[in-house]
C-alpha cells in the first residue's frame, strides 16, 4: 500500500476537467450552499449556547472558589472604619453611598 502511495502523482489525476465540469454544473448554487452552511453553523452555536446555559453542576462536585462567599479580613475592616471616622468628607461619601447606592 505504501508503495502505491509513493508512486501516486497528483498531476495524473486530471482534476482540472473534473472541477470545470462540476463548477459549470453547480457554480450558480455555490452562494446558496455557503448560505446554508453559515446558517447551519449559526443554529448549531445557538443550540449549544442554550444547552450550556441551562446546565447545572453535579451535586457530587465540590463547590469551586467562585461559588464560595468571600471573606474580608477583620483588620482591613477596622482600618477602613477608622479612616472613615477620621475624615468627614469620606464619612459623608460613605453615608451617601449607603443611602443611595445607584446614584453617580
Amino acid at each position: 500500500m505504501s508503495k502505491d502511495l509513493k508512486n501516486l502523482n497528483l498531476k495524473s489525476l486530471k482534476l482540472a476537467p473534473l472541477l470545470a465540469k462540476y463548477s459549470k454544473k453547480y457554480g450558480k448554487h455555490a452562494a446558496f450552499g455557503m448560505l446554508i452552511v453559515v446558517l447551519l453553523t449559526y443554529v448549531f452555536v445557538v443550540v449549544r449556547i442554550s444547552a450550556l446555559s441551562k446546565a447545572e453542576p453535579d451535586a457530587s462536585q465540590p463547590p469551586d472558589s467562585s461559588s464560595l462567599i468571600p471573606r474580608v479580613n477583620q483588620k482591613a475592616i477596622n482600618q477602613i472604619q477608622s479612616l472613615e471616622d477620621s475624615n468627614t468628607q469620606i464619612h459623608s461619601l460613605f453615608e451617601q453611598a449607603r443611602n443611595n447606592p445607584f446614584s453617580e
